[in-house]
């Protein structure tokens, strides 16, 4: 169940008009509580209130300007000119020397959990494949840097590196939040990856996931193989999620599975010791790509008069890819996963169909960011053109939820 925003009047109240936005049981009218799915429509003043989630842009991003990331406290829903923000202490992330540099400092008790950072990318992704070149800075046991794709209901990709073993990286994916930590795959020997810039790619497609170090596939996650018979359902993440990095202390405090995970050790021998994880480039080409615009209102913090504005994104048809009508169905059911919906309404969307797609085979190089994307529209196109009977359906679909969303903005 979502959060009530326990903070505002008697803690059952919805958020006032003039600080509309509810996110983690607080109510307020900056964009970083309006925006990015922070926002929780159901306790929000009302669904109208929270702003439309900014969709997937490619970007082949270095890091020779300082401008393009800021502190969440200094979002204001720029997304083409803020394209990261840091969600933590402001100077632990910083662009320093053509890096995003995310540090893992100490507190001021060396003993207790060290203050790490976390980076986002402002645009959600449904479905691409993503390329990062980084330095782990796991330079000791008790060090965890990670690139993760999460959402809201739990749907995660991710690689991570932990001090305890500095020449592998780790993947894992994970559905509905459901930990399930026996799925974790490590790469082979990548040397030691605290020395050394490596590219790390995912690739996530419609129907399967593969993750590359340093140009070779690590592992392949078909979507076919994800089938539960017990709830009905394909385990696999198909929600559009967010792009995120960080670094944490895995040690000090911790449960005693994170610590035996990532290891133990004296992490700070002073108080200026830290940990500093450095990505140099960040490439994204986005499956479904088009939804370039995104217009935010006027005034970057919204009252009861400033309503969100809409963004139209156009119908989608299945990969060519896929010959499963379960998966077609799942597509057709995210189709407006672009508006803010309440999470238990949203969790509801995702398919329980009853037949396995057929899966792409893995190849042995990595895809690279002007291909891999590329061919992956071309089939999206094939596909459409062969299946019009298909989008027909879907364009209704659209453009009846454009005019309800119209009409709750307007009346």
């Amino acid at each position: 169940m979502p959060k009530e925003c326990v903070n505002f009047g008697d803690g059952k109240s919805k958020c006032p008009a003039t600080s509309p936005c509810c996110f983690g049981g607080y109510c307020d009218s900056s964009a970083y509580f309006c925006i990015l799915g922070n926002c929780d429509p159901s306790n929000s003043y009302s669904p109208n209130s929270c702003w439309p989630k900014p969709m997937c842009k490619n970007i082949n991003q270095n890091f020779n300007d300082a401008s393009v990331l800021v502190p969440a406290s200094g979002f204001t829903g720029e997304v083409d000119k803020q394209i990261f923000y840091s969600s933590e202490l402001v100077d632990h992330a910083r662009i320093s020397n053509g890096n995003l540099a995310l540090g893992l400092r100490p507190d001021s008790d060396l003993k207790k959990t060290g203050l790490g950072s976390t980076v986002y990318y402002s645009r959600w992704v449904d479905h691409g494949t993503i390329t990062i070149t980084a330095m782990s800075g796991c330079k000791s046991p008790g060090v965890v840097s990670s690139f993760i794709v999460r959402n809201e209901f739990g749907d995660e990709i991710d690689f991570e590196w932990v001090g305890l073993d500095t020449s592998t990286v780790q993947t894992n994916y994970y559905y509905n939040d459901e930990l399930d930590y026996t799925k974790m795959v490590p790469s082979n020997d990548l040397g030691d990856t605290t020395s050394k810039f490596i590219d790390y790619t995912i690739d996530w497609k419609l129907d399967s996931i593969s993750w590359y170090a340093a140009g070779s596939l690590i592992r392949t996650v078909n979507r076919q193989d994800t089938w539960s018979v017990a709830e009905n359902v394909f385990k696999f993440p198909d929600r559009p999620a967010q792009l995120s990095f960080s670094i944490w202390d895995g040690c000090n405090e911790r449960p005693k599975g994170t610590s035996d995970w990532a290891g133990c050790s004296n992490l700070y021998s002073s108080a200026s010791s830290e940990y500093v994880f450095n990505i140099k480039n960040v490439k994204v080409n986005c499956l479904y790509s088009g939804n370039d615009t995104y217009v935010i209102p006027n005034n970057a913090t919204p009252s009861s008069t400033a309503k969100p504005s809409f963004v139209s994104i156009p119908p989608r048809t299945s990969s060519s890819s896929s010959s499963s009508p379960s998966l077609s169905s799942s597509r057709s059911s995210s189709i407006n996963s672009a508006f803010i919906v309440s999470p238990s309404a949203k969790a509801t969307s995702t398919s329980s169909s009853t037949s396995a797609t057929s899966s792409s085979s893995a190849t042995a190089s990595s895809p690279t960011a002007s291909n891999a994307p590329q061919s992956q529209s071309q089939s999206s196109q094939s596909q459409s053109s062969s299946s019009s009977n298909n989008s027909v359906p879907a364009f209704v679909y659209a453009v009846s939820v454009s005019l309800a969303v119209y009409l709750s903005l307007h009346f």
